[in-house]
């Protein structure tokens, strides 16, 4: 079992950190705002908050918990594995790293080699499996919805 990187607790087999800790930064980075976000084709916008997001699909009995649950957005049916991408934030870098997907990840029409990380720029568009979406930076116009 690996700790929480706050407070030590010991975490199940793929969590981050204890639900505590994770609340107190979700919290935290909601006051902030998002530093980026995703819009998909149905209208649909996923915030990036915190230095990483993980992309993928909710399975308890696996213990996969996603930070964006893709299922909601048809994730199954379009190809997103349960643990799809990484998003991370460095200072001012977004970086995408496909995490060995069962059907890839593109970025502008190029497939990404799982484990290679890619600088994102405003307007790329991002395929996991053939969820179509589009990063953005820094917050709408309007700002959080």
């Amino acid at each position: 079992m690996n700790e929480c990187p706050k407070c030590q607790m010991e975490l199940e087999k793929g969590m981050k950190n204890c639900p505590e800790c994770a609340e107190e930064d979700a919290e935290a980075a909601l006051a902030a705002g998002p530093a980026a976000y995703l819009s998909l084709e149905d209208g649909s916008r996923l915030d990036l908050f915190g230095e990483e997001t993980l992309f993928g699909r909710l399975d308890p009995s696996e213990s996969i918990h996603p930070d964006v649950d893709l299922a909601v957005h048809g994730g199954h049916e379009l190809g997103v594995s349960r643990r799809h991408l990484i998003i991370e934030c460095l200072e001012d870098e977004f970086r995408l790293q496909d995490l060995g997907s069962t059907n890839g990840t593109i970025v502008n029409r190029e497939r990404i080699q799982p484990g290679e990380k890619v600088t994102l720029a405003e307007g790329d568009t991002i395929y996991l499996g053939r969820l179509k979406a589009v990063f953005h930076r820094g917050q709408p116009e309007g700002g959080t919805v």
